[in-house]
């Protein structure tokens, strides 16, 4: 059965005026034909008997809505991390579905993954196993705000760096900036993207800056891949391979939302 977000090689079998019939998975699918490449660029027209790889869209749909432009392929990717994450991590009943994403991207100076918007969308920001803090747009909490630990955390590296810690390596690869998305309770671990010139945000890197120290260790991974691993106990980060030992195993897989958190 077709998933959203899940890939496929797909087989071309009819190209109508208005679209592209595939098949895929022993199923049949379709492809606007503004979610095929040649539509936005000199890629050859789609024939019957082509090969291509493609994404599902929209999986209810009949029949199921597919695309082949790589922006979604990208977007699908980051996204489909969130569903599982959301099966073993539930969301409480309401989370943030009134961010103003333009007017937060225009603060930050960058467009922001879907997968991150995904989960704000779907969690607000909070606490995962009871360590690992979502960021959030508009937290009434400085400390946890998106926006603001941009500006602050931009302001502290930049004096560390002129004091001589040294800088992670990743930024010496040009013109590349820090903006975090998740803080580690306790230990003070702040968890960033590495946003990169050209680089669409559905490919950001992940890295983690020690909250007691001058180390740095980078991921490639999104940040729901990253938050997934967290919280299914199968995380390669150093810093997160001995969380049963600090968090109660019944907290590993429990959210808990920024206003319970602080009362608020």
């Amino acid at each position: 059965m077709l998933a959203d977000h899940h890939e496929y090689d797909v087989v071309v079998t009819a190209v109508t005026p208005t679209g592209i019939t595939v098949h895929a998975d022993g199923n049949d699918g379709f492809l606007d034909r503004t979610k095929h490449p040649s539509w936005w660029s000199d890629t050859p027209p789609a024939a019957v008997g082509d090969r291509m790889r493609a994404v599902v869209l929209d999986a209810g749909r009949t029949p199921p809505r597919f695309s082949a432009l790589p922006t979604d392929i990208r977007t699908a990717r980051s996204l489909r991390h969130t569903e599982p994450l959301e099966r073993l991590c539930p969301p409480p009943a309401c989370g943030r579905g009134d961010v103003e994403w333009a007017t937060v991207e225009e603060a930050l100076g960058t467009a922001l993954p879907a997968d991150y918007k995904r989960l704000v969308r779907t969690y607000g920001g909070g606490l995962f196993g009871g360590t690992l803090w979502l960021l959030e747009p508009d937290c009434p909490e400085a400390m946890y705000d998106l926006v603001a630990q941009t500006a602050e955390r931009a302001e502290i590296l930049a004096e560390l760096w002129e004091a001589g810690e040294e800088e992670p390596s990743e930024l010496g690869e040009g013109d590349v900036r820090l903006v975090p998305w998740g803080y580690v309770e306790g230990a003070g671990h702040v968890l960033y993207w590495l946003v990169r010139p050209g680089v669409e945000p559905e490919e950001w890197t992940v890295i983690l800056n020690e909250g007691r120290g001058p180390f740095w260790e980078a991921h490639p991974v999104s940040c729901s891949r990253f938050l997934l691993d967290v919280v299914a106990g199968t995380s390669t980060s150093f810093y997160f391979t001995d969380l049963d030992d600090i968090v109660d195993p019944e907290d590993r897989t429990r959210f808990t939302p920024t206003a319970r958190v602080l009362g608020t």
